[in-house]
């Protein structure tokens, strides 16, 4: 499983438990375009404008939660070994 940056975090936490949101009070930015192409959040038309509402998705609060491999560490969280010289 991929795991969520730091701001694609961010941002999933403003949509988490919020139901649908507003896609224009959110800050302008091309994250959304990531996160829907990954499903970890998704959109609708809503209203007689058809105006674009975000949700996160259960997908989405997974890659939330999931942990961070931490720098030179393996994914399984093992140390990587250094090459011998």
């Amino acid at each position: 499983m991929t795991f969520a940056s730091h701001p694609e975090r961010q941002f999933m936490q403003y949509l988490r438990g919020a139901g649908w949101i507003k896609a224009r009070s959110l800050p302008a930015s091309g994250l959304v375009e990531k996160l829907l192409r990954k499903g970890w959040i998704e959109q609708q038309q809503q209203g007689p404008d058809n105006e674009v509402f975000l949700r996160l998705t259960a997908k989405g609060l997974e890659a939330k939660k999931s942990a961070v491999p931490i720098r030179g560490t393996k994914a399984d969280g093992q140390p990587r070994l250094k090459p011998k010289s």
